[in-house]
């Protein structure tokens, strides 16, 4: 698709691609804010245990994301080189969403279910990984031109927050008791498992309708740019010059260190807002994390005027800034009405955070299709999700070592004042360090000014190129 038909897309067209984001993020996200609770406090496995099923986990991913993003962009078909993966992964995708919530606890065999969590992560991270990669790797190829991504971004990222809402607030509305007993007896809760699976199955449905939609009228690859799988690189050569370029070095910093953050919310919400925040109604767990990602959608506007006037890097310095305070404040936080306050501006530091790296991250590619003359779309995706995961390892692991140096190895109510400690450090002291370290690595990401505007100008030309070849 050359520049010029970029800006021909539809607004319809737009918004059609956008709902692929329902799926997508409810997909993860549901992932995100309930497999933690679940095997730890539904379905008892330690917590030892948990963060050693996701450093095996983080194996798969170092293998399973580069080789889905070689292969997509090496992929041949009449249909183009994304299309066919995301058609593939639907269904799987959907089936192994409900899956995440059927351990074999009757057996009552904690091997059983610590076998099963494994296989579980390396399916849903398999089927995830061949829908979202390729998703994300046609966006940068349909929408060529700057204000198009970023117009199309906007419409994206209100896509997002709807998924969010969905993962967020359908689970409190359908789980009477998140950590599986009742607050006032403290007695188990017999509906809770169901509860867990009934919510997979309407994640599972919502995946499919949006998915459907998507394919159906979303995505449409450009021919000259999917020709370029007949020139691609060796699997070990398009490793070593994705990772030897330097703006792409410099954005990964940002990138790991936003997504750690934007992943140890969710994960530990349950935990942190029913035990050391006394909040024990899942519904108003549901809103409080609900509303930062409303009001990042809400300031969406904001950002993409800061990123039409002063670039995706400086969008993403602000953004990320804007967030280090409220994060620290949430995790300190001494009553309900506090925790609203703290939310929305979480939620505005949140909006920056979360628009800058889809900005930058098509920058990047774009540099690289100037330099090596083929657009490797899929293996940058395919390496940026997998330090999404690893940002997901890294909680895990300091998940594992603040539960268990504080003797909450399994899961008990009422924990002592060491557990609640460090619960607001994960909440709060641990994300504002790594959200400082992502300001820093962004600064010297290199991509602005003279710079962006000779790069657009490349590629251009080279798309002019590749059109009278065809």
């Amino acid at each position: 698709m050359s520049d010029n038909e970029s800006r021909n897309i539809s607004l319809k067209k737009k918004i059609v691609f956008a709902v692929g984001e329902v799926g997508d993020n409810t997909a993860m996200q549901t992932f995100t804010f309930l497999i933690f609770t679940f095997y730890f406090a539904i379905v008892g496995v330690p917590v030892i245990l948990i963060g050693s099923g996701f450093i095996l986990w983080s194996l798969w991913n170092a293998i399973n994301d580069p080789l889905i993003g070689y292969l997509s962009d090496r992929t041949k078909t009449r249909w183009g080189r994304r299309f066919p993966w995301m058609v593939a992964a639907t269904i799987p995708l959907a089936i192994v969403t409900i899956l995440l919530f059927t351990p074999p606890i009757d057996l009552n065999s904690p091997s059983s279910n610590f076998i099963y969590f494994i296989v579980i992560l390396i399916l849903f991270d398999t089927t995830y990984t061949a829908f979202n990669l390729n998703y994300n790797a046609v966006f940068s190829e349909m929408y060529v031109t700057m204000e198009e991504r970023s117009s199309t971004g906007r419409i994206r990222i209100i896509f997002v927050m709807v998924a969010l809402i969905f993962a967020f607030l359908l689970p409190t509305l359908i789980i009477e008791n998140i950590l599986g007993y009742d607050v006032d007896t403290l007695i188990p809760d017999p509906n809770t498992l169901g509860q867990y699976q009934l919510t997979g199955i309407i994640a599972a449905v919502i995946i499919l309708v949006s998915y459907i939609i998507l394919l159906k009228w979303g995505v449409h690859e450009p021919k000259h740019i999917s020709k370029d799988a007949e020139t691609a690189m060796s699997f070990t050569k398009t490793l070593k010059n994705s990772f030897k370029n330097k703006s792409f070095q410099w954005f990964l910093i940002p990138a790991l260190g936003t997504w750690i953050v934007i992943n140890i919310l969710p994960t530990l919400a349950p935990l942190f807002m029913t035990e050391a925040l006394d909040i024990d109604d899942p519904l108003l767990i549901g809103i409080l994390l609900a509303l930062e990602f409303i009001i990042a959608a809400a300031s969406t506007p904001l950002w993409e005027k800061i990123r039409n006037a002063k670039g995706a890097r400086m969008t993403g310095l602000i953004g990320i800034m804007t967030w280090i305070v409220p994060i620290l404040l949430f995790a300190f936080s001494v009553n309900v009405q506090m925790v609203f306050v703290v939310q929305l501006f979480n939620g505005i530091g949140l909006g920056g955070g979360l628009y800058f790296y889809d900005q930058c991250i098509a920058e990047i590619i774009d540099e690289d299709e100037i330099t090596h003359g083929t657009r490797r779309s899929g293996i940058y995706y395919a390496i940026f999700n997998f330090f999404i995961r690893i940002s997901m390892i890294i909680n895990f692991l300091l998940i594992m070592i603040v539960f268990s140096t504080t003797d909450w190895y399994t899961y008990t109510p009422k924990p002592g004042i060491d557990t609640l400690l460090g619960l607001q450090i994960l909440m709060g002291v641990y994300p504002a360090i790594v959200l400082i370290i992502s300001w820093i690595g962004l600064y010297y990401y290199p991509i602005k000014g003279e710079k962006l505007a000779e790069n657009r100008r490349k590629l251009t030309e080279l798309h002019k190129k590749k059109l009278k070849e065809l």
